[in-house]
């Protein structure tokens, strides 16, 4: 197999009379790299296009790195050492009382 880069029409016709690179280096060292933004096509050449050996590569720029968002002061407070220590363990009781009650039906 080889890899042929070709441009989009000839990427929808599994055109490879003109390929724009080919990438085939043998012995599974094929690498391509994709460091520009844009699209990408290839395909492989002696028929096996229409067999389906043929792929479209969009590389887009990556997102921004998110951002910290401020630290809460009020994360250490009572109130959210309440919720997190108190309201799941309610539920489950509480999911448990009415399981046991509709059994009880």
């Amino acid at each position: 197999m080889d890899i042929l880069e070709v441009n989009k029409t000839d990427y929808e016709l599994c055109n490879s009379e003109h390929p724009l690179h080919n990438w085939t280096r043998g012995a599974g060292r094929d690498v391509v790299p994709l460091n520009v933004t844009r699209d990408y096509y290839f395909l492989s050449s002696k028929g096996f296009c229409y067999g389906g050996m043929k792929i479209a590569v969009h590389v887009e720029n990556p997102p921004p790195p998110p951002t910290a968002s401020p630290l809460n002061e009020k994360s250490g407070s009572p109130s959210s050492i309440f919720t997190s220590q108190y309201v799941l363990p309610t539920v489950f009781v509480i999911g448990s009382l009415w399981d046991a009650f509709l059994r009880f039906l």
